[in-house]
């Protein structure tokens, strides 16, 4: 079929998670398997040989877009989507905020703007305003050249003021009759981002969960939303995992003792750096193995701890290019192994929650600061109270360790009783992830092709 006859679809590639995310899952392989489909990969400037190099087939084209420094009125009406969401969560960010600077006066303003943001009315107000006065024609060019049939918007909640965006993609589609579809970026965006300044046509959720949120806070109409599951999930479900004397020969550990895959978390997030040396400590003193995976973003710094012979450091391939670590498809058969072949995982407020979830592992929640207790709004436990993190620690009924003393004790108790809280756990994976059947791609693809404008 000649290119010009075929249906096109744009897919934004704008941020980096896409690729782990969207792309490397089975969705693009769908996509490209229909030889009467064209998939235009929107990227940003200077990113198109990678995604060439990497996605690139017959019915794919990479296309760059030169970001430009952000207009005064888009910087506005950024600031006024962060504030204007009204999600208990971003009542915290302020709270966290006001702790550390002490601007009351800035407090009040954004909890005002906030409280507006609660009214469907202002909603729809700050929306039709959006429309109609940001810059248009950014993207005309692409829009002229390939006469899309859809467009992919895969963060709609933009986290950088920018000029060319997934916020900005969406508004020109609009403009011209163009079907759209919009995703979020992961479980936390639609409570702890900013209030959406474009609907799509359809938005694609991860879960009902998160189909609830988007009602709730972002006024999205019910019928608009098509719950899809997580396609990053669908290798996890459905791949073959490893052997098991095979893997622990791999990581040169004792397949027949118990294993506690513990999540390293990165400086960024404890804001101390004796934190990680003196976690690490704790787990000497367990007559256990343990698998002390790094995180992929950040530092971690650990002083001079050398690990015992029990434990060993899992560190991801890392690259100074953000969307080559998270590339490494490898390196994400290698985590699903681990969670896998673990007896027990211990973590901060991440999504190895959700990953632990899947494989029907006991979780343990880190809920201390180190030796010394830190003030709320530096503290782990501020975490703990996000809307997304509540669901899910009320959902498996969680335990959170408050100090060193309590840690031990449910790491114990979590080798000895795997089966506690088990149905919480499934609960987690059923909410939040929605059908665990390794089709979520399929979905998103039957979502993007049989998208319309909406009346």
């Amino acid at each position: 079929m000649p290119e010009n006859k075929k249906k096109t679809i744009f897919i934004s590639c704008f941020f980096n998670l896409v690729v782990r995310n969207i792309l490397a899952t089975p969705f693009l392989d769908i996509l490209k398997a229909n030889k009467d489909l064209l998939i235009v990969l929107l990227v940003p400037e200077g990113k198109g040989q990678f995604f060439q190099k990497e996605f690139g087939a017959s019915n794919v084209r990479v296309e760059e877009a030169l970001f430009k420094k952000p207009s005064r009125i888009n910087i506005l009406f950024h600031i006024l989507s962060w504030n204007l969401l009204s999600a208990p969560t971003k009542k915290i960010h302020k709270k966290v905020q006001l702790g550390k600077d002490h601007n009351f006066i800035k407090y009040i303003a954004t909890s005002f703007i906030a409280w507006l943001g609660s009214s469907i009315l202002i909603r729809r107000a700050f929306r039709l305003l959006d429309y109609w006065l940001m810059p248009r024609n950014d993207f005309a060019n692409f829009f002229s050249r390939y006469q899309p049939s859809a467009v992919m918007a895969t963060d709609i909640q933009d986290l950088r003021v920018q000029e060319l965006s997934d916020v900005a993609l969406l508004r020109e589609a609009r403009h011209r009759g163009i079907p759209t579809i919009g995703m979020t970026r992961s479980w936390d965006s639609i409570t702890t981002k900013g209030l959406l300044r474009v609907l799509p046509d359809v938005l694609a959720v991860q879960s009902e969960t998160i189909k609830k949120q988007a009602i709730k806070y972002h006024s999205v109409n019910s019928r608009d939303i098509i719950v899809t599951g997580m396609p990053h999930y669908d290798a996890y479900l459905m791949g073959s995992r490893m052997p098991r004397e095979q893997f622990f020969k791999s990581i040169k550990l004792n397949p027949n003792k118990k294993l506690i895959f513990l999540a390293v978390p990165s400086d960024m997030w404890v804001k101390d750096k004796s934190f990680n040396q003196y976690l690490l400590n704790i787990f000497c003193d367990l007559e256990t193995q343990i698998i002390a995976r790094f995180p992929i973003f950040g530092d971690v710094t650990i002083g001079n701890f050398k690990p015992p012979s029990t434990m060993v450091f899992d560190i991801p391939k890392t690259s100074a290019r953000l969307e080559d670590s998270l590339l490494h498809r490898s390196d994400d058969e290698h985590l699903a192994d681990l969670l896998y072949h673990s007896d027990a995982v211990v973590t901060g407020p991440s999504s190895i929650i959700l990953d632990a979830a899947i494989f029907n592992k006991p979780i343990v929640l880190i809920g201390f600061d180190g030796e010394k207790p830190r003030p709320y709004y530096e503290s782990f436990r501020r975490y703990y109270d996000y809307e997304h993190q509540q669901f899910v620690i009320k959902q498996g009924s969680l335990p959170i360790a408050y100090s060193k003393e309590e840690l031990i004790h449910f790491v114990n108790d979590a080798l000895k009783h795997p089966e506690r809280n088990e149905g919480g756990r499934k609960q987690i994976a059923e909410n939040v992830c929605f059908k665990l059947d390794g089709r979520s791609s399929e979905r998103l693809v039957e979502v993007v092709l049989t998208a319309r404008v909406k009346k």
